[in-house]
């Protein structure tokens, strides 16, 4: 019996140690690795109780931090460390029973000071900060492509001129929405960790901290932010447009995971077969048309409550 509980513990210490150095090692293959750690710190915390879980994250990630030394790569090292705050902040409010959407505030700031935090630390070893060379980056990239578009005489001088405005009018709009991508980004790693995280601890405990996915649902209030923001998107003002752009793009991502819930409870509730659920999550997550209807039904939401979500909880009262 102890042979085999010490098996599993080095099994579960080599997993959180893979799953925090392999992107480092190998980021171009194994990138997408990053988001599957705050995900398992969130699993461990609940599925095996705070002490233990807290041993196999801690035991694991002081491994990797001596591979990561070893192999002269902690510096890509620290940015898988930024994401397991969020694993602990998610379990936390489990623990103190907060709403899924103070729960997901929570988590989102916790990964974006992690983020801060890290990238400050850095820029004591760069002559500037990595935001600013991650920005000077994308700037050289796309004035490199259209350089190498000007020089294949292939295109067309109409093509080339769409070309050289998409491009001029990309290199000045990037630098202004940056920091509203990244909190979406941010905020796509909290939802997903939450959404799969409490689906993993049902099929496995069969208890969840919060509701199935599918009844999941934003404040009505939400809705005054992207009517805001898309008023100071149109208004002739540089500095409100360039906010109501941010704040409108992290409104639109909110409810295209509205719009995503909805989509999984009629998939339930028809018992759509699993190739048609497969076939329609291609068509929609690889289009951005696709991406942009989910947002529109979960908008539509607010006011149609498609789900009949209100009425149940009037019922329930």
């Amino acid at each position: 019996m102890e042979k085999a509980d010490e098996t599993k513990h080095i099994q579960h210490l080599l997993l959180v140690t893979v799953v925090i150095i392999l992107p480092a090692l190998q980021g171009t293959i194994f990138g997408w690795v990053h988001g599957l750690l705050p995900l398992l710190v969130f699993y461990y915390l609940r599925r095996y109780g705070a002490n233990r879980g807290r041993k196999y994250i801690v035991s694991g990630g002081v491994l990797a931090c001596i591979v990561g030394l070893m192999f002269q790569v902690f510096e890509q090292l620290l940015f898988a460390l930024t994401l397991i705050p969020l694993g602990f902040i998610l379990s936390n409010s489990v623990e103190t029973q907060d709403s899924i959407p103070l729960a997901g505030i929570k988590g989102t700031l916790a990964l974006a000071g992690s983020w801060a935090l890290v990238t400050s630390l850095l820029t004591l070893g760069l002559e500037q900060h990595p935001y600013i060379l991650l920005l000077n980056s994308l700037d050289f990239a796309m004035n490199e492509a259209i350089i190498l578009y000007k020089q294949d005489m292939s295109i067309s001088a109409e093509t080339l001129f769409v070309l050289d405005q998409t491009f001029s009018q990309m290199r000045i709009w990037i630098p202004k929405l940056m920091p509203g991508f990244l909190f979406c980004l941010a905020m796509l790693l909290t939802c997903s960790t939450m959404a799969i995280g409490n689906r993993m601890l049902f099929k496995n405990t069969g208890s969840s901290p919060w509701p199935a996915y599918k009844h999941w649902s934003l404040p009505d209030k939400l809705v005054w932010g992207l009517i805001a923001s898309t008023i100071m998107v149109v208004l002739p003002m540089a500095s409100g447009r360039t906010i109501g752009a941010n704040v409108l793009m992290v409104c639109g991502v909110l409810y295209c995971f509205q719009g995503i819930a909805i989509m999984l409870f009629f998939f339930s509730k028809w018992r759509v077969p699993l190739f048609v659920r497969t076939l329609v999550y291609v068509l929609l997550f690889f289009q951005t048309f696709g991406v942009i209807v989910l947002g529109l039904i979960g908008i539509f939401d607010v006011w149609a409550d498609l789900r009949r979500l209100n009425k149940s909880e009037q019922n329930s009262d």
